[in-house]
């Protein structure tokens, strides 16, 4: 216990350090802390202390950076606000309501980018309370999206970039609302939108964010919600068009991109799915434990989520209560007494500090946190294997 307290504390003291570091003048510095941050929330190292006492102003800093930051910070500050909406938990709406306003104002006025756009839709997926906070924040995208749409038409490359990624992350958010509780007057025309942008020459990611877009709306159950009154689209037609995209983009030399044709190939299996009335269903281990996702809406969430979390995705299903309840995964986890582990770890982030002379304080001094908790480790399989001899001594 003394070994963990240990590290528990140099780990707050971690968090403290590179927290005081975000008030710093030089932006060299910030960046180095909010990559600190970033790397401790990936792999869900976060401390339940620091957490506590100092969320709300790691979220200030964060939002100055944005508002202020060289286009490096800004991305880096974005990042952790969206880990810190997967970690936070029972605080996740309180994030949302102290991001919202200064999010929506660089969305709306500045110059967005999309690392802006994840961290406002993971916000709003862990932090908003109702349907309305929900479409709130799809709207502000639903926005961007049509602003972006205009600007390509001048050749604007950024926004260009940014529109699958703001159709994405429009699609995530939709994954997560019941089609019954959809407004009928925000998302009038979405469906001719999709088949606009299905219609024109564009790049694979567009292409698949639009068909990722319909295939959803097809599961709501909910067309007359995203057409014209005066259109009255129909879930055929809705079929015929991603059929007839799939088709026509097969027919071209798309051959390099290995991946994208893998995508397209379940959207064709999910529409047919579809068209006899059934769901699309997919399990995955997760280092042996099985996660099973019985919906599209499911399989987008999880999609958007291990793209975002990337090699923490794994550590985070094995520990994060909040990710876990949102696929309704529960870990079963088998105790062997007649063996611990191979070998106890501790694990330190200190970034450009990792000095000789620290490596030997932390591992190789007798007092070392590292060998104490290894000496409690070999007492303890020690008096594990004497009870299990005199429990068969006694059979």
């Amino acid at each position: 216990m003394e070994g963990h307290t240990n590290c528990s504390k140099i780990l707050l003291g971690y968090f403290l350090a590179n927290l005081e570091i975000l008030f710093d003048k030089r932006a060299s510095e910030r960046v180095k802390a909010l990559s600190f941050n970033i790397q401790a929330f990936t792999t869900n190292q976060q401390h339940p202390k620091f957490m506590e006492d100092n969320l709300i102003t790691l979220l200030d800093r964060c939002l100055i950076s944005i508002t202020k930051g060289s286009s490096d910070e800004i991305s880096l500050a974005a990042n952790t606000i969206g880990l810190m909406a997967v970690t936070a938990a029972d605080r996740a709406h309180e994030l949302y309501m102290e991001s919202f306003p200064v999010l929506s104002k660089v969305l709306n006025h500045g110059s967005p980018c999309s690392k802006i756009i994840e961290c406002m839709i993971l916000l709003a997926f862990f932090g908003a309370k109702n349907c309305e906070e929900t479409e709130n924040s799809m709207q502000l995208i639903w926005e961007l999206i049509h602003k972006i749409s205009v600007s390509t038409g001048k050749a604007n490359k950024h926004s260009l970039s940014i529109l699958p990624a703001a159709i994405s992350a429009w699609t995530f958010l939709l994954a997560s609302m019941d089609g019954r509780r959809l407004s009928y007057k925000y998302w009038q025309g979405a469906i001719s939108y999709f088949f606009h942008l299905l219609e024109e020459e564009m790049d694979e990611a567009l292409g698949h964010a639009a068909c990722e877009a319909l295939t959803l709306i097809l599961e709501t159950g909910s067309l007359e919600k995203f057409s014209h009154r005066s259109s009255n689209i129909n879930k055929d037609e809705i079929i015929e068009k991603l059929n007839n995209f799939i088709l026509k983009f097969r027919e071209q030399d798309h051959d390099q991109n290995q991946d994208y044709n893998e995508e397209l190939d379940f959207i064709s299996d999910v529409i047919n799915l579809f068209e006899d009335d059934d769901c699309p269903k997919s399990s995955i281990n997760i280092r042996g434990h099985l996660l099973t996702l019985s919906t599209y809406s499911q399989i987008i969430q999880f999609n958007y989520l291990k793209r975002f979390l990337g090699s923490g995705f794994e550590v985070h299903m094995m520990g994060n209560k909040l990710l876990q309840n949102v696929f309704d995964f529960t870990p079963k986890y088998h105790v062997q007494h007649e063996k611990l582990w191979e070998e106890p770890t501790v694990t330190y982030f200190v970034p450009e500090a990792r000095t000789k002379k620290t490596r030997q304080r932390l591992f190789m001094s007798p007092n070392s946190a590292y060998n104490k908790a290894r000496t409690q480790l070999l007492n303890k399989n020690r008096d594990l294997t004497k009870d299990g001899e005199h429990q068969r001594m006694k059979q």
